[in-house]
């Protein structure tokens, strides 16, 4: 008598993943990106990809528009305060200040390498990629519990401009922070230090003419 074997189901679990970008590398402020790539992975395996369209007005339309699409992770380039928090807040794992070509990213982000400071945006790497996760208020612990899908509570969520209050940068570091820093360029990688008093978004990058980033 042949006897049937009987095998426990798995469910296949799907995750999506979206990643801002522009032409064709990570874009450098996720505030004020419009294209996303989206993938749909299953053990590291991707089952689906698209790319979509993000609406240009409210950053609350924006987020909103993550939440449709099913998105659980969010790989940006610089992000503010005030829109970290709330994306965050809705449970949507952020990987801010990621830096590079989209195809190169996306396959470090599956295969579990994206840590490699070779994806960290210029001016975020060493100590100033940890001055930047505290502005963030976002350590490992906190995206490991927004990764249970509770939404949890997140600082920074208001909509104001002013986003830390007096005594603070626009970024939501310290004022007295001056000329610390480096201004960036997303497309070539150039990089040169920061000027007090002249924000890197106003510069251009000398070698290829694109707007430069901190």
């Amino acid at each position: 008598m042949q006897l049937l074997r009987c095998e426990l189901y798995k469910p296949r679990v799907i995750m999506i993943t979206a990643f801002t970008y522009w032409n064709t590398r990570i874009a450098p402020v996720f505030d004020t990106a419009r294209q996303l790539y989206l993938v749909e992975s299953d053990n590291k395996m991707i089952v689906k990809e698209s790319t979509i369209q993000l609406p240009e007005d409210l950053p609350a339309e924006k987020i909103l528009r993550l939440l449709e699409l099913g998105v659980s992770t969010l790989v940006c380039g610089a992000i503010s305060k005030a829109m970290y928090g709330l994306v965050a807040a809705r449970g949507i794992h952020v990987v801010p200040f990621v830096a590079g070509e989209l195809t190169e990213v996306s396959r470090a982000w599956l295969e579990g390498r994206l840590a490699n400071p070779l994806f960290t945006m210029p001016g975020c790497r060493g100590q100033g990629g940890r001055r930047f996760r505290r502005m963030l208020g976002a350590s490992e612990e906190e995206h490991a519990m927004k990764g249970k899908g509770s939404g949890g509570t997140a600082r920074g969520g208001g909509m104001g401009q002013g986003m830390a209050g007096p005594g603070r940068g626009r970024m939501g570091g310290p004022k007295a922070a001056g000329s610390i820093g480096v201004c960036g360029c997303p497309q070539c990688d150039y990089t040169e230090p920061h000027e007090r008093g002249v924000p890197c978004a106003q510069k251009k990058c000398p070698k290829c003419g694109s707007m430069m980033t901190r």
